[in-house]
């Protein structure tokens, strides 16, 4: 048994289950964004946001660009697949020894991209599957 294992999907479970980071996750999705756009979206201050970032980034979940004076951040292609369910689109995060699915809602996406506030203390939309 590898004894890094556990280790490993307890860190990424960390890193994927606060709102914020799942609000993140959920407008990255469509794209890449800079720190001030993620700010405006999310609603919440510049340092908080950096610190979410740096944490997905840490565990491999989204990556990073400079452009010039900006830092733009996308999902990492090899860790993120859309999948067209019955139900509707599911976004799975594969991150090795752990897979988590959300299925974000068609409320909780207009939301993330500002048709309607979204504040810290709303539960982010969607259901969450886990696969070991």
């Amino acid at each position: 048994m590898d004894l890094m294992r556990p280790t490993t999907m307890s860190q990424n479970l960390k890193a994927l289950c606060d709102v914020n980071r799942i609000r993140i996750l959920e407008i990255l999705v469509q794209g890449e964004f800079c720190v001030t756009e993620l700010v405006e979206r999310l609603e919440i201050d510049q340092p908080k946001v950096s610190h979410h970032l740096a944490i997905l980034r840490s565990a491999g979940v989204i990556r990073s660009r400079r452009d010039g004076r900006h830092i733009n951040y996308s999902i990492r292609p090899t860790v993120h697949r859309r999948e067209v369910t019955p139900a509707g689109p599911v976004d799975v995060f594969d991150l090795g020894p752990l897979a988590v699915s959300f299925r974000f809602t068609e409320g909780a996406s207009a939301a993330s991209l500002g048709t309607r506030p979204n504040r810290p203390s709303e539960e982010a939309g969607g259901a969450l599957e886990m696969t070991a």
